[in-house]
């Protein structure tokens, strides 16, 4: 397993370059198998476990806050999640407000059971709101008692970051550490991800994040497992992944994921997350599985020998 060293605001935070994610798919899963793939994670040197506040209203939070209660494995995590997310019946409605955030960080410190989370992030930006009073808002109600060592942003635009953290450094406060947005081999357009939100990485905003050396963590780091089912034909792909990842630079990806699992006797996924995991960006690939063979067949992706030439190489077209 491979890490990045975060530096939070107090202490640096070691975390792996895979993260297992803990989202919605994960809730048809019972207990058991949803322990046997948290242990195999951590076994393999994983050690950050990535959920949400908005997963299910709670419910996916409360599935890694009982793995860790159950199991002990509290202090081998780096402990993370997200909120001030939009209600599912109102997303229209921003809670970025000091009454939003003080509700989220403590219904997610008391299901957890504990004073403080390693990593947490504001998990949605509006942009009609000043940079300034979201900076203002997350140390008074967040930094400030000591309830998170680092924050992150998620599905910011960079423009937003590179605003907050500069008003953050100038009024002497915490600012942003780390983004989480949409980025995999498989290259996309964020026009395809509208109707989720979601911020999707582009060549400006790469290049911005590797001058910053702002670290990166990337959801849908697989693509919904683009490379492994386009490798059994193109045409079998389902309508929208067609649509959101069928194009000219992919398929010439596709050929090169294809012969560098060969050459490594791996998974097609391994070079997809290598990719990620061997970037000269610091990054994060977040994970998901629904059994041991998945999650196995991903964590080679934290073995693949490959440098960051070697990522570029794979990437650019």
């Amino acid at each position: 397993m491979k890490y990045i060293n975060l530096q939070g605001y107090q202490e640096t935070i070691k975390v792996s370059r895979l993260a297992m994610g803990s989202a919605m798919s994960m809730m048809r899963l019972s207990d058991d198998v949803i322990t046997n793939l948290f242990d195999i994670y951590l076994d393999a040197g994983g050690n950050c476990l990535d959920t949400a506040r908005s997963y299910g209203e709670g419910k996916c939070e409360a599935l890694v806050a009982n793995y860790l209660k159950k199991t002990g494995k509290r202090n081998q995590v780096v402990l993370t999640t997200k909120g001030c997310h939009p209600r599912n019946e109102s997303m229209n409605i921003s809670r970025l407000g000091r009454g939003d955030m003080t509700e989220d960080i403590n219904l997610s410190l008391e299901t957890f059971g504990v004073d403080y989370f390693d990593l947490y992030w504001i998990h949605k930006d509006d942009e009609s709101i000043p940079v300034e009073e979201i900076v203002d808002n997350m140390n008074a109600i967040l930094v400030k008692p000591g309830k998170v060592r680092a924050l992150g942003c998620s599905n910011w635009h960079k423009e937003r970051i590179e605003a907050a953290n500069k008003y953050a450094k100038e009024s002497g406060q915490a600012g942003f550490l780390t983004s989480q947005i949409q980025w995999s081999l498989a290259e996309t357009k964020e026009e395809y991800f509208k109707d989720f939100g979601a911020v999707v990485m582009d060549d400006a905003a790469y290049h911005w994040y590797l001058e910053n050396q702002i670290p990166v963590f990337a959801f849908s780091s697989q693509a919904q497992g683009f490379f492994p089912r386009a490798a059994a034909g193109i045409e079998t792909l389902p309508p929208m992944m067609q649509k959101n990842y069928v194009n000219e630079a992919n398929k010439v990806r596709l050929e090169r994921v294809k012969a560098l699992a060969e050459v490594n006797g791996m998974s097609l996924s391994a070079p997809t997350l290598g990719f990620i995991v061997n970037n000269r960006l610091p990054s994060v690939a977040i994970i998901g599985a629904e059994n041991p063979d998945m999650l196995r067949q991903s964590l080679e992706g934290a073995e693949i020998s490959m440098t960051a030439d070697d990522a570029d190489a794979l990437f650019l077209v």
